[in-house]
């Protein structure tokens, strides 16, 4: 209120201490949009003495009527506008000055009152009119003939004319430029205007680029006060909340609504947008009454200032309604859209994008209340509209696409389904690849998480039902999966691959600087609350500058983006590599629920690619929520206990394995809960054989991955085993208790040494040419973090991943890791110097490390392949030494015997470096020579191997 209160102070200092009437028509003009009941009160007295003074026929007193008439408008008192208006037009008119600048502003004025009540066709008009006069007089360069254009983008956008509205904003943007540089606000509302129409058509990352550029300019300029950038700061929001960030999107319109709440009011057309977006935010959170309680008062607000007859006041109809069937008020959320459907066909038309989002809306609840008929007119409807303004990569187009796809299928037509869904496929693709670029890891995860999983889940779910009719549909779905799997993985690495072999320096630079950063918020992370405010660290505001600087690189990548870029990959691609004993498998999770309020229903197929395969084969598993419950937990009670399991095999493999005959190699690619069962300790309960000896399975991210050849010219080894955990232990006393399995209750309860670790990195280094052996006081985390681009990296020591339910990729990133020497230490002490590392080299550190040239990281260790299961894969060490470039991982499920482990390890680089297998048969051969003395799978079968 504090700013409210100067302001009127000075506007009535101002007031009285005026001269004349131009002062106060000034004033009318300044005040108009932020304080339009002080602007026309300033109005009203300066037409009184333009009056006195001028008459009224002079282009002055035209002039005031003008300024007037805007504060009217941001009173939304459009009938006394629309008259102040005309009157001036006609003044302008009889003195013969019709192509005068005054006059082309009046014009600009009126059109975009008719655009305001939402008459666009006539505002088009009028500006179309002030753009000719100004051509004709040579004059446009000049910053009227800049706002006229944007009028006219204004009305096109109206219109649903994207392309010729950007084609505008373009123009205006560069002519603002040269005319008051990049510092300026008409330049800010250039990147404001043309940011809007990057965000309708779906380009949210050139939208977020430059919405971020107007508020940066306005802040610098006017501070945060300034109705400019708590308008372009609500714009922003709406970026995120397209891109399903929707945490950012609320600390944003939160901001935007206080500020506008402190300085402007309710009642300002600004309040009533931020409202409505926020509470679309919450509704999409699920913080249902906050977002009912500001949705009622938008639409009342709106009422108020609009009427009930315009398109805003349609939109929150919308809105509102989407609410109510979410919330299952099915009846409450048909009338709503109903009503917002019937305000759009009178005032813009039934052509119209916004008549096509309501249409698509409505016809999901039809659908789901039985209204088969209406769904599948409006879903047609709404689909060709779409089609017709955005084009069929629009993601609206998609979405509606999407619906129509599955009312289809659940209808029973399935030829139309697949039709729709192939260009849901293409669709969804475009977006990736369009969407993707400047964005962090972080936001790229939120992306796909909310706006493409769901189409590629009813995809999965049709072809299940449709491949009996139209087997060859499974080579859309193998496809599918060759380009989404792990595909945030594979994009990082294109990102780190373009920017090292960019030749860019100033961006290795700013790569070096990204690095640098996560170190530090890492060491930050060891920080109590009370020492982080000592030292002026913020971790909110730590980690946004990371995820910025993220998205500045992925950004800039991209111009390298053409000597990087893949060819697409085919099941045929992935056919043509196989031998004829060998498959390739894709197993991939399905949510196979189908309406809002269904239960989920998980499913797991596997898509099979064989060398005579016509089409990859697919094997349906139905009992998905029964493999993630029931199954997995007799899997780990069985090994944990060394007891017999019965189970697991028919559940797991045995419908899989149906259709292998003659198959002697598997590349699988695991999905969900086949992340967190090693395959080859699946016992057959009819022959008594492992999946071991009947096949060998070749665990990769994604079945693509065999199309890799790597060459490998670094030659050094390094071995680290058994670091010193507690430095004030003496090392007698470590021996006193040797450890029989490489895990850890906690830092305080004392870490027990592993002796078989150490032994075992000796005794491979005897293996092992060119090998580095480091343990004891040696082994720390500052030295493993010096290792770059080593052949084998062998780590035995205790690893962990605390289990809980992590809001973000980064935090299941911080939650696993490896210890090393002095950890116990440096969790004693009180205050944690941050130059000093912490001995736990967590997943999130590892992601830093240099391991381009790495063809296998060895994670001697318990518990090393846990993490947090996503569509992406294992969020913890596995997928960070993935990230650091390591081809090749061996890793733990559970907890192992120091003693097994010590065994299997050494037998392995035998096989491997002596005998002279493949790294693959050397692991297998050494896994079924050490159950000669450990039978039960819990000691052999621990470590799995991904490539």
């Amino acid at each position: 209120m504090r700013f409210y209160i100067v302001f009127l102070v000075v506007s009535i200092f101002s007031y009285v201490h005026a001269q004349n009437w131009r002062t106060l028509d000034s004033l009318c003009y300044e005040y108009a949009e932020t304080n339009p009941d002080s602007a026309i009160i300033y109005g009203k007295k300066a037409i009184e003495g333009c009056i006195k003074e001028k008459g009224k026929n002079s282009v002055e007193y035209a002039v005031c009527l003008e300024h007037t008439g805007i504060a009217y408008i941001n009173k939304n008192m459009t009938v006394i506008s629309d008259s102040l208006y005309n009157t001036a037009k006609s003044i302008i008119e009889k003195l013969g000055k019709s192509n005068s600048n005054e006059y082309v502003s009046i014009l600009n004025q009126i059109g975009s009152l008719y655009r305001v009540k939402g008459m666009y066709s006539e505002a088009e008009l009028y500006h179309n009119q002030a753009i000719n006069i100004l051509l004709q007089t040579d004059v446009k360069d000049s910053l009227l003939y800049v706002y006229s254009l944007n009028n006219l983008a204004g009305d096109y956008l109206g219109q649903s004319r994207y392309s010729e509205a950007t084609d505008l904003c373009i123009k205006s943007i560069k002519i603002r430029e040269r005319l008051v540089g990049r510092k300026h606000i008409d330049y800010a509302s250039a990147c404001n205007n043309l940011a809007g129409l990057y965000k309708i058509q779906g380009m949210y990352s050139k939208a977020e680029i430059l919405f971020k550029e107007s508020i940066n300019i306005i802040k610098e300029i006017y501070g945060k006060n300034h109705p400019d950038y708590i308008l372009y700061v609500n714009n922003l929001a709406g970026v995120y909340e397209k891109q399903g960030n929707y945490t950012k999107a609320q600390v944003l319109l939160e901001e935007a609504i206080k500020l506008q709440l402190n300085n402007f009011g309710k009642s300002h057309k600004t309040y009533i947008h931020i409202c409505g977006s926020l509470a679309g935010v919450y509704e999409k959170q699920k913080i249902y009454e906050k977002a009912e309680s500001l949705y009622k008062e938008v639409i009342m607000i709106t009422e108020n200032i609009f009427g009930k007859t315009h398109p805003t006041y349609a939109m929150f109809l919308n809105n509102l309604a989407g609410f109510y069937y979410k919330k299952g008020k099915y009846e409450d959320a048909l009338l709503y859209y109903k009503k917002s459907l019937d305000i759009y066909s009178k005032k813009l038309g039934i052509n119209h994008e916004s008549y096509a989002r309501v249409s698509n809306n409505m016809a999901v609840v039809c659908e789901y209340t039985g209204k088969y008929t209406e769904a599948e007119t409006l879903l047609t409807n709404s689909l060709k509209i779409r089609e017709k303004l955005l084009g069929k990569f629009h993601p609206s187009y998609g979405l509606t696409c999407v619906n129509l796809a599955r009312y289809y299928h659940n209808r029973g037509f399935m030829e139309k389904s697949e039709m729709l869904f192939k260009e849901v496929l293409d669709n969804k693709n475009y977006e990736i690849q369009t969407n993707f670029v400047g964005l962090s890891h972080a936001d790229k995860e939120i992306y796909f998480q909310h706006n493409i999983e769901s189409s590629f889940y009813q995809f999965m779910a049709f072809v299940m039902k449709r491949y009996i009719d139209n087997p060859s549909i499974t080579q859309e779905a193998y496809e599918n999966i060759l380009n989404t799997k792990g595909i945030i993985l594979e994009n990082t690495e294109k990102i780190k691959n373009r920017i090292l072999n960019s030749g860019n320096e100033e961006l290795k630079k700013m790569y070096l600087e990204w690095k640098k950063r996560k170190d530090e918020y890492v060491k930050a992370q060891n920080l109590t609350i009370e020492q982080r405010r000592q030292k002026g660290i913020n971790l909110d505001s730590l980690n946004n500058q990371i995820n910025e600087l993220e998205k500045e690189l992925s950004l800039k990548s991209e111009d390298f983006a053409n000597a990087f870029t893949p060819k697409t990959v085919t099941w045929k691609d992935i056919q043509n590599t196989l031998k004829k004993d060998q498959a390739a498998i894709e197993i991939l999770q399905v949510n196979a629920k189908q309406k809002l309020n269904d239960k989920d229903s998980i499913l797991y197929m596997a898509l099979i690619v064989k060398k005579n395969s016509i089409y990859p084969e697919i094997v349906v598993l139905p009992n998905g929520n029964e493999l993630e419950s029931k199954y997995i937990t007799n899997y780990r009670r069985s090994t944990q206990s060394k007891m017999p399991d019965e189970l697991s095999y028919n559940a797991f493999w045995k419908p899989i394995k149906e259709k292998l005959k003659g198959i002697k190699t598997v590349y699988l690619s695991p999905d969900g809960v086949y992340h967190q069962i090693n395959l080859n300790t699946l016992q057959n309960p009819d022959t008594k054989k492992y999946v071991i000896d009947e096949v060998q399975v070749i665990n990769v991210t994604n079945t693509k991955d065999i199309l890799n050849k790597h060459t490998y010219t670094t030659k050094n080894n390094y071995l680290i085993g058994n670091p010193k955990f507690d430095l004030e232990i003496k090392t007698e006393q470590d021996n006193e208790k040797p450890k029989q399995e490489r895990t850890f209750e906690g830092f305080f309860e004392g870490i027990s040494q592993l002796e078989g670790a150490e032994n075992e990195v000796k005794q491979i280094s005897t293996i092992l040419p060119n090998a580095k052996t480091i343990t004891g006081t040696e082994a720390t985390e500052e030295y493993i973090k010096s290792i770059k681009n080593p052949r084998i990296l062998h780590i035995a020591t205790h690893g962990y991943f605390r289990k809980g339910q992590y809001q973000s990729s980064t935090q299941a990133m911080l939650n696993a890791g490896l210890l090393f020497s002095g950890v116990v230490d440096y969790d004693r002490m009180e205050i944690r110097p941050l130059d000093k590392e912490d001995g736990k080299l967590t997943a999130f550190e590892v992601m830093n490390m240099e391991l381009d040239s790495t063809e296998l990281v060895v994670l001697s260790a318990c518990e090393t392949g846990l993490g947090q299961v996503s569509k992406e894969g294992v969020y913890g060490l596995q997928r960070a030494f993935k990230v650091a470039g390591a081809e090749c991982i061996i890793m733990s499920l559970w907890r192992v015997s120091d003693e097994a482990t010590q065994l299997l390890m050494t037998k392995f680089y035998e096989n491997w470096q002596k005998k002279g297998m493949d790294k693959r048969k050397a692991f297998e051969t050494a896994q079924k020579e050490i159950r000669k003395q450990y039978k039960e799978p819990y000691y052999w079968g621990a470590f799995v191997m991904i490539e």
